[in-house]
């Protein structure tokens, strides 16, 4: 069975439903506080970016947090838990609907709505960051994984306690 979008691209059910579980596994690892399996869910050469809109939209390059590889998010997981001092936080994501924009050559082109709310123990919880996420999931064996994931923030003014993956 397929079901055809607005925007008349007809994508089969049950890839719909791996990418909606691709995302929400993604969120429930990252709100669980499971940081080593977050690089899990890319491939070993992939691009993770967390990057402003206002530099997205105008293709530059400069990212707070950029990396290459599963390799070069591990290190992040490693710096998060043994070398990064921070207060402790808890952060819980909210994802959209992932929107099925384009099936290619390259993968499947998906983008989803974010917002990160954040709860530290003696303060109320606040949103942390919102934006959009810009990814390309490719088939990796019998799994779906990010080549790409762009984490595009609204906001020109990022919190000084981003630490943890987006």
């Amino acid at each position: 069975m397929s079901a055809t979008a607005v925007t008349g691209l007809t994508v089969p059910l049950d890839l719909r439903l791996r990418i909606a579980d691709l995302y929400g596994a993604y969120a429930d690892a990252l709100d669980d506080g499971d940081y080593e399996a977050w690089p899990e869910f890319f491939l070993g050469d992939c691009l993770y970016k967390v990057i402003p809109r206002e530099n997205f939209e105008r293709n530059l390059p400069i990212a707070p947090i950029y990396c290459e590889s599963r390799g070069m998010l591990q290190d992040r997981v490693v710096a998060l838990r043994q070398t990064a001092v921070f207060a402790p936080r808890l952060v819980r994501h909210l994802v959209g609907v992932p929107r099925i924009r384009a099936l290619d050559a390259a993968g499947i082109r998906v983008t989803a709505s974010f917002v990160l709310f954040e709860s530290m123990v003696d303060q109320p919880s606040q949103v942390f960051l919102c934006g959009k996420y810009h990814d390309l999931v490719v088939e990796d064996g019998d799994a779906l994984r990010f080549a790409e994931k762009l984490c595009v923030y609204d906001s020109t003014i990022i919190p000084t306690s981003l630490v943890y993956p987006v």
